[in-house]
């Protein structure tokens, strides 16, 4: 049966049997017995569209790149609790610069910034700000592109005198990024060991920062803490005290959150396996010295 027959008078002759999905099979070809399907290859580019942002500061448009965070699939977390994902390093986008007025923050507070806080940007920032309005913007983000505009936002957290908690996040943003890109670059046989050793002093100098940040802004603000609530930056700051072998001040906020009947049970379990490794770390250290 013709199940296109009448088109005839639109001027289509459809002869033979419909198959809709001729075209498909035509490309696929016909299956090898045994042969399994070539799996699909995903890249960085596969979850990562293209937007537009109004800038609050100059009030223009400007495109940037966003993740498809709905498309990812979340491994596990770094010691203090960086986020890691398949296929992208979601950090990389966390950011938000205008092209025009230099105006930059993390995503989560681009916004979120008040008449006050315009007018300090405004006086104190953009008139430096050569605009990058010609710049391209790349498919996806490099380390040292996102690094590069994570340090532009942290000039307009100082410039607007926004809170120590949110001056800390970007602060830790750089420094988790410039981690990763470490990692990569140790694993590169040809990698230029000043760039190595650059990257290195930046993860250390800025993680220095955030870890200062942070125990401020715990200890003088109100959570939560630039969105995050006060038990996953206590955990954080109780594994970047032990990186740092400042074993009491780890113990101290094991201790809190243990104690506190707002921590999770999971957070808990998590807090008491930690407890057990800064007490090992803690008796090493003492036997050593």
């Amino acid at each position: 049966m013709n199940l296109l027959s009448g088109m005839e008078k639109f001027g289509f002759s459809m002869d033979g049997e419909l198959d809709i999905l001729a075209d498909e099979k035509q490309k696929k070809g016909p299956a090898q017995p045994g042969q399994a399907a070539a799996p699909v290859v995903k890249e960085e580019k596969d979850f990562i569209l293209d937007k537009k942002v109004r800038c609050p500061v100059c009030d223009k448009e400007f495109p940037i790149k966003a993740v498809l965070a709905t498309k990812l699939k979340r491994l596990e977390p770094d010691f203090d609790l960086r986020p890691n994902y398949e296929y992208v390093d979601k950090c990389k986008y966390d950011f938000i610069s205008c092209p025009h007025c230099g105006y930059s923050a993390l995503d989560t507070t681009f916004s979120k910034i008040d008449t006050a806080r315009v007018k300090l940007i405004r006086a104190d920032f953009c008139p430096s700000f050569k605009p990058q309005v010609g710049e391209t913007l790349p498919e996806t983000y490099s380390y040292d592109y996102s690094v590069e505009k994570f340090k532009l936002a942290l000039i307009c957290t100082l410039k607007k005198r926004a809170k120590m908690s949110e001056k800390a996040y970007v602060c830790l943003k750089i420094a988790w990024l410039r981690r990763a890109q470490l990692k990569e670059l140790q694993g590169q046989k040809d990698a230029d060991p000043k760039v190595v050793e650059l990257v290195k002093k930046e993860y250390e100098g800025f993680y220095k920062q955030a870890y200062e940040g942070f125990m401020k802004a715990v200890s003088s603000e109100t959570p939560p803490y630039c969105g995050m609530a006060s038990e996953a930056v206590e955990f954080m700051l109780a594994n970047m005290s032990m990186h740092y072998k400042q074993y009491d001040a780890a113990m101290k906020l094991i201790a809190r959150l243990i104690q506190s009947p707002s921590t999770s049970r999971k957070l808990k379990d998590k807090c008491v396996d930690l407890k057990d490794e800064i007490t090992a770390k803690a008796a090493a250290a003492k036997a050593q010295s």
